[in-house]
């Protein structure tokens, strides 16, 4: 079960926190990985200590510019010939990230629009184009839980997220989490709704995964104290979590699935 041999699966965001363990698991599970992303690994992913090897291709992308994005799927296309599956897992954290949202720039908001909706977009069409030529692809696209809930800005109190994700200079006062996260994560599975619907009759399936909190060894006790509490099963999630669920979504045995948000958060959304 769960076979992804020769499947061809572009990452982009290959470089991140949950990125590299998506390319380390698919690759494990003899997919041919091809990982797309920012030259240098996110904040979140240099302090992972998680060693990654890289055996599969590494592509510089901006995901903002289309010619960035169109010239690495041709890359792709002239390589293998074919794109099975894209897996879209792409974050932007910009230095308000963690201000208070009356202090949070117009600027830093569209950095995290452009990156996580608008990318999105460029991306899935560009390789859309050749999934429609196929008449067969597999989309899976990272939300949040915080696309479907409101943030409890509790949670942030006392914590040190901003020293790991963010270069912000505001790490000695209370934090905030960005509205534009939110706003971004909801669109991710409102977009996937519309292209599984848009694009069904071609066996394109499209679906996103909603990750809760994942565990990172730099956060503090506080933090993790208090967000574990919030979960019926008591913990944060672990990286394998959610990337076995994108093993499940790009294998056939996922095949009758198209336009669902997999939430994956130890409960955090039932209560």
């Amino acid at each position: 079960m769960f076979s992804l041999e020769n499947k061809v699966i572009l990452i982009i965001g290959g470089r991140g926190y949950l990125g590299r363990d998506f390319c380390r698991i698919l690759s494990e599970n003899k997919a041919i990985v091809v990982s797309a992303d920012l030259p240098d690994l996110s904040l979140a992913a240099r302090g992972d200590s998680n060693e990654v090897l890289d055996t599969f291709d590494q592509y510089d992308i901006d995901v903002t510019d289309r010619d960035s994005v169109r010239s690495v799927v041709e890359k792709v296309i002239t390589k293998y010939d074919r794109i099975d599956s894209l897996v879209y897992s792409v974050t932007s954290k910009p230095d308000d990230f963690y201000f208070p949202y009356t202090e949070c720039s117009l600027e830093g908001w569209k950095t995290v629009i452009n990156s996580e909706l608008d990318g999105l977009f460029i991306t899935s069409q560009e390789v859309g184009k050749f999934m429609e030529e196929q008449h067969s692809g597999n989309m899976i696209f990272i939300s949040s839980i915080y696309g479907v809930v409101a943030n409890d800005q509790r949670l942030y109190e006392g914590s040190n997220l901003a020293n790991i994700y963010s270069k912000s200079n505001k790490t000695d006062k209370k934090i905030y989490s960005h509205a534009g996260y939110p706003v971004a994560k909801g669109g991710v599975i409102s977009l996937t709704r519309y292209l599984a619907a848009y694009w069904g009759n071609l066996n394109i399936r499209v679906n996103c995964i909603s990750p809760g909190g994942v565990y990172h060894k730099g956060e503090n006790e506080e933090f993790v104290k208090k967000y574990s509490e919030k979960v019926p099963l008591g913990r944060k999630g672990y990286l394998k979590e959610i990337s076995n669920t994108v093993v499940f979504l790009a294998s056939e045995e996922a095949s009758y699935i198209t336009g669902q948000n997999l939430i994956v958060d130890g409960g955090f959304t039932i209560w």
